[in-house]
C-alpha cells in the first residue's frame, strides 16, 4: 500500500472519528430533548429505533476504517464502509424524515425551534458524510 493510500485512510478516519463525536453529542443532547416530545407525535418507538442503528452502524463504520487504516486495505473492505457510510446517511434521513413529520403534526413554538434545530444538525452531518463519500472514493481511484 503506498504511502498517499496510508495517509488518505488516516485522514478519512480521523474525520470519521470527529462525524461520530458530534453524531453523539447531537444523539445524547438534541435528539434526546425531542424524545421527550416525539410521544406526542407517535413516533417515540421509530425515533429510539433509528438512533440505536446509528449508534450500532457508527461504531462498526469507525471500527472498520480504522482496521483499514491500521492493516492496509483490500478494495473490498472499501467498498462495504462506503456502503456502510451510504446507509448511515439513508438513516440519517430517516431521522428527518420523522423530524418533518412532528413539524407537521403541529409542533409548538418551542418544540418547532427544537426540530428546526435538529434538522440543521442532520443536514450538518449529511453534509459531513458526503465528504466522507468522497474521500473514500477517492482512496478507491487510487487503489
Amino acid at each position: 500500500m503506498s504511502n498517499d493510500n496510508v495517509r488518505a485512510l488516516e485522514v478519512v478516519a480521523a474525520d470519521f472519528a470527529g462525524f461520530s463525536r458530534v453524531l453523539q453529542k447531537v444523539l445524547t443532547v438534541e435528539l434526546e430533548s425531542f424524545q421527550g416530545l416525539s410521544g406526542q407525535y407517535g413516533l417515540y418507538e421509530d425515533v429510539d429505533g433509528v438512533q440505536a442503528r446509528l449508534l450500532r452502524l457508527t461504531a462498526h463504520i469507525l471500527s472498520a476504517l480504522e482496521s483499514l487504516r491500521d492493516n492496509g486495505f483490500e478494495d473490498s473492505g472499501l467498498w462495504a464502509a462506503s456502503r456502510q457510510v451510504e446507509l448511515l446517511d439513508s438513516l440519517l434521513e430517516q431521522l428527518d424524515r420523522y423530524v418533518i413529520v412532528a413539524d407537521l403534526r403541529g409542533a409548538t413554538l418551542t418544540s418547532g425551534d427544537l426540530l428546526k434545530k435538529l434538522q440543521g444538525w442532520l443536514k450538518t452531518l449529511r453534509d459531513w458524510l458526503t465528504g466522507v463519500r468522497k474521500q473514500l472514493a477517492a482512496i478507491a481511484g487510487e487503489a
